[in-house]
Parts: C-alpha cells; sequence; structure tokens
C-alpha cells in the first residue's frame, strides 16, 4: 500500500519540479492564513516578479538570446493596459489582455527584426528598443502622464486579498505553461538552438520561426505581469520602462538558475522577500542586498538550480529540477 501511494505521488510530480511546486502551493497557504495585508501585499510583488523572470527565461535561458530591453514589455504592457482602463474606461481583465496581446505582437516584430542578430548586438537591440519607448512616455506625457506616470487605475479586485489570491493563481499557471512547453518538442528545439543553431538548421529546423515563437510568448506573458502590476499597484510610471527593471529580472533569473524555469521562480520569489526583509537594516540595505547578489553569483556563476551539487545529485536533482534532464 505504501508502495503504490509513493508510486502515484512519484508520477504526479515526475515532470515537475516538487520545490517548485512547493513554493506556488506555500504562497496560496500564506494568503488563505495571513492576515497582514503588509505581507501579502509584499508577496504580490514576489509572485509578479517571478512572472517577469519566468517569461524572461523561456526566451533568453532556453536560447542564450540575452534579452537586456524586457521591460520594454513590462512596462509597455502595463502603460496600454492603464490607458484603456483610464481612458477607454475598460475594466483590468479586459486591459490586461489587451496590453498582454499588444506585448506580444510587439515580440513576434520584434523577433522578426531581430533575427539575424546574436551576442551582443542583439542585446543591444533590445535595450534600444526599451529606451525608445522610455523616452517616449515623456514625449507623450499627454496620455502616458509623463514622470508621475498614470494613477488612479482600477484594482484588480476589490480586495488584496483576493488579488494575491489571483495573482499567485496566474503565476502558477505561466509556470506549468512554461514547463509544459520548454519539456515540449519547442522546447527542446530551443534548447538545441542554444547548444548549436548552425547543426539545428542543417537538421531541417526552422531556427527563425521558433526563436520567433519564443520571443512573443516571451512578451506576451511579461505583458502579462506588467499588466497585473500596474493593477494591484493602482499606477505605472516610466520605472517599469527604465534599464533598472530589465536588470533586475535579468539578476533574477541568473541567480535562480537559467533555462529551467523553475531556477526564476525561486531566484525571484527568495530574492523579493530578501530584499524586504532587509528593511530591519534599512541604512544598509542596498549595500547588503548588492553584497548578497555578487556572492550568489560568484558562489553559483549558473544560477542556484544549475549547482554541480545539484545536477549530480539524483535526489535533488528531482527536488529542483524534476525528472526532466536538464541541457
Amino acid at each position: 500500500m505504501t508502495m503504490t501511494i509513493a508510486a502515484r505521488v512519484r508520477t504526479l510530480f515526475r515532470n515537475e519540479s516538487p520545490v517548485g511546486l512547493a513554493i506556488l502551493l506555500g504562497g496560496f497557504l500564506f494568503g488563505l492564513l495571513s492576515n497582514n495585508y503588509f505581507y501579502i501585499e509584499v508577496m504580490i510583488l514576489a509572485a509578479i516578479y517571478a512572472i517577469f523572470a519566468m517569461s524572461w527565461d523561456i526566451l533568453t535561458g532556453y536560447t542564450h538570446e540575452v534579452n537586456f530591453g524586457f521591460a520594454f514589455f513590462i512596462g509597455g504592457a502595463g502603460y496600454i493596459s492603464g490607458i484603456c482602463n483610464l481612458r477607454m474606461g475598460l475594466p483590468p481583465y479586459a486591459s490586461i489582455v489587451i496590453g498582454a496581446l499588444a506585448a506580444g505582437l510587439a515580440g513576434l516584430l520584434i523577433g522578426y527584426l531581430t533575427l539575424r542578430l546574436k551576442g551582443p548586438y542583439f542585446a543591444m537591440v533590445t535595450l534600444a528598443f526599451a529606451s525608445i519607448l522610455f523616452k517616449l512616455t515623456f514625449l507623450l506625457y499627454e496620455y502616458t502622464g509623463g514622470e508621475e506616470g498614470i494613477s488612479g487605475l482600477t484594482g484588480l479586485t476589490r480586495d488584496p486579498l483576493y488579488d494575491f489570491l489571483l495573482v499567485w493563481f496566474i503565476t502558477a499557471l505561466i509556470y506549468l505553461v512554461l514547463r509544459a512547453y520548454a519539456g515540449s518538442k519547442h522546447g527542446y528545439i530551443l534548447k538545441a538552438i542554444r547548444a548549436d543553431e548552425d547543426a539545428a538548421q542543417s537538421s531541417g529546423i526552422n531556427t527563425a520561426y521558433y526563436k520567433i515563437e519564443a520571443f512573443a510568448i516571451s512578451g506576451l506573458l511579461g505583458g502579462i505581469g506588467g499588466g497585473l502590476f500596474a493593477h494591484t499597484q493602482m499606477q505605472i510610471g516610466p520605472t517599469m520602462l527604465s534599464g533598472y527593471i530589465s536588470i533586475v529580472v535579468v539578476l533574477l533569473a541568473m541567480i535562480g538558475g537559467m533555462g529551467t524555469i523553475v531556477g526564476p521562480l525561486i531566484g525571484a520569489v527568495t530574492l523579493h522577500l530578501l530584499n524586504d526583509f532587509l528593511r530591519v537594516i534599512e541604512e544598509y540595505r542596498i549595500v547588503t542586498y548588492s553584497g548578497l547578489l555578487i556572492l550568489f553569483i560568484y558562489l553559483a556563476p549558473d544560477g542556484l538550480v544549475n549547482l554541480n551539487a545539484i545536477r549530480k545529485s539524483r535526489t535533488l536533482s528531482f527536488l529542483f529540477l524534476g525528472q526532466r534532464k536538464a541541457e
């Protein structure tokens, strides 16, 4: 009987990371049991940043085409959602969908335009797109609010607790969708492109199609995160289009472990909570947090879940990565 239950549990989780699922389940339980609205708001932002990091990872982590302008999708979708809500009177759900679709279409277009670019050239072009949109928020201040941004947006729900549960549900859904995509034929082709794009092309794979597809998915899901941020915070400003946000997303995914989806989830939630915990030493928080990030990068340059100790251990590999073999 014990073996049967163990076998069923193993079958249920064979393709997923128990640690990743535990984080998602723990988030839901925290929301159901906690009555501290401050920590609920902190956890909402942790989940949203996890969406950002996982969405970035499905392109960069699986193809090694580094997107340094991911704020373009986050902030762009947030602004579109805010404008649709404030000026057109659309409810948050419709506004978020429109913003996300716009970000996905932008990913499709940018992916097509940057097909032939690789390495630093690709990275600089993505950074340029984000910089242009950042500047436009000041030039088009009548619509974007300039430095002050757009405020007074309709809240996602009528209660922060409901916001929390909805955001964590969406985060869990995006996690499962991306893990399924990464474990599909499409995900393996992206890994083949990462390993050797020329060899993949020689095998008859249309690498351009799959890279554009990944760019569009990355933009769409990042746009969902941007819309959720706008309506949970009830405002969106130019900070969400700045290079700072792009770098934060890169760091969260890198420290967690690129090319795994679960790594960025763990990195985003853990590091966001760590940053908030360091408020107890507010005067030294930035220095301490920055020092810890440098230490993490030094000790685990490939990310925490990509450590050799985890990769080489069947038990730890299963706990952190599931049964999928990480390439």
